[in-house]
């Protein structure tokens, strides 16, 4: 949940309580050759090194973790626009499920008041409560929501936008993955995964990594 950004070179944001940004490194980013059987000479494959925190404990949220790993793995996710996600235990980005108030504090200054989940530099920050439920607006099942949740958060990760006003592009059309899905639909069908323009947006890697918070 969050605001467009300028365009600039790859950059990492800094953690929550850090003042100085940590290297590409440090964060779990790199750059390196594509699969010459699968990618042209001239593509580039960044792998995203990642690691998956479950800060709650009830059966509702027990494949928190395999879900994110499913998601992220994907080819119809953002492994399509050239990401290579790799789980990484010693990794600094990290996808954190939590109750509200944790993620209020993870998320400030984005205010998502105990509701709504967030991207905050280096920390996807996703609301227990609504991987167990999703929202009232939200018109498919759970487990699309989930992966939606997932497909959107770690889209600003990655230097993702939610799209210019309006954000359903026609009634009846599959929303954009970062088109804010929790809290309208505007006539839109749900939709979990980027559509063809954003993977095709994200694959020119021209957007900073993990950006830090944008008013």
């Amino acid at each position: 949940m969050r605001g467009g950004a300028a365009r600039l070179a790859l950059a990492v944001a800094s953690t929550l309580v850090a003042c100085q940004a940590p290297s590409a490194d440090e964060v779990g980013v790199s750059r390196v050759p594509p699969p010459p059987a699968t990618t042209s000479s001239t593509e580039v494959v960044v792998e995203v090194r990642y690691r998956i925190e479950r800060r709650v404990g009830d059966a509702a949220t027990a494949e928190f973790a395999d879900v994110v790993r499913a998601t992220l793995a994907d080819p119809r996710g953002w492994a399509g626009a050239g990401f290579r996600m790799a789980e990484d235990a010693t990794a600094g980005l990290v996808v954190v499920l939590a109750e509200g108030d944790e993620v209020d504090r993870l998320c400030f200054p984005y205010r998502t008041g105990g509701r709504f989940s967030c991207q905050n530099g280096p920390v996807v920050a996703i609301n227990a409560d609504r991987w167990r439920v999703a929202t009232a607006q939200w018109t498919g099942d759970l487990a699309t929501y989930r992966q939606m949740l997932v497909n959107h958060e770690v889209g600003h990760l990655l230097g993702q936008h939610h799209p210019p006003d309006p954000q359903c592009p026609a009634p009846g059309r599959p929303a954009p993955v970062m088109a804010q899905q929790s809290t309208e639909l505007d006539g839109c069908l749900p939709n979990p995964w980027p559509l063809p323009d954003e993977l095709a947006a994200a694959a020119r890697h021209e957007e900073p990594l993990a950006p830090p918070y944008q008013p």
